[in-house]
């Protein structure tokens, strides 16, 4: 069973954006930001992240895995410079909280253990530039939510300059990191673009090797 969700809370088809990777000789599926992406199949699960942060997270018991990727939705500077990390269950973190929360729920749904839960985090980079400092505040958010919500870490990349590419493996947790140094100007625009969208969904609400961990 496979299920991908957007955190606006729309479905999409689970066979979206899924390939044949000849590498792996296995089934891949690149999610997108603001998207969840759970399994118990045996495929893989990838996605490029620059700012923003991707949580891979597997229950080994039951061989059951899943993966988000998210931008907390700051308008501008101003609201990023005045965030606390502490204040997780916030208006302004909904969006990464809401990505955490909708992953562990269907995982737990499809029959993961909360205390069973393995987490490996990634992302958080300076790609948009010291002055935004998005990636410094992803990092902060997403290590205060897994403390206050008792979850293990088992392994993490977090911040550096490089855009990053995950492949997740969710049935046994392994997880491939490449740095993309020649596209940070890419992963910059699309995370803009991404950052652009959620500030007009707030404002309307409101009125080159890889690495193994």
């Amino acid at each position: 069973m496979h299920k991908i969700l957007e955190l606006t809370g729309c479905p999409i088809g689970a066979g979206a954006r899924r390939f044949f990777h000849p590498g792996k000789q296995m089934m891949m599926v690149k999610i997108q930001p603001g998207e969840v992406y759970v399994t118990s199949e045996r495929e893989l699960i990838a996605t490029g992240l620059g700012s923003c942060i991707s949580a891979c997270v597997w229950d080994p018991f039951i061989e059951l895995g899943g993966m988000n990727h998210f931008m907390l939705p700051f308008g501008d500077s101003d609201n990023i410079e005045g965030w606390d990390p502490t204040q997780w269950r916030s208006n302004a973190a909904r969006y990464g909280n809401y990505a955490m929360e909708l992953l562990i729920n269907t995982m737990i749904q499809q029959g993961a253990v909360k205390s069973r839960l393995r987490v490996k985090l990634f992302g958080g980079g300076t790609v948009m530039g010291k002055q935004a400092n998005i990636g410094e505040k992803n990092i902060a958010f997403i290590r205060n939510y897994v403390q206050s919500e008792g979850l293990n870490i088992v392994g993490e990349d977090l911040g550096s300059e490089f855009p990053r590419k995950v492949v997740f493996d969710p049935m046994t947790g392994k997880a491939w990191v490449k740095k993309l140094r020649g596209y940070r100007g890419e992963v910059e625009a699309e995370e803009t673009n991404y950052k652009r969208r959620l500030a007009n969904e707030a404002k309307r609400d409101d009125g080159d090797s890889a690495e193994l961990f």
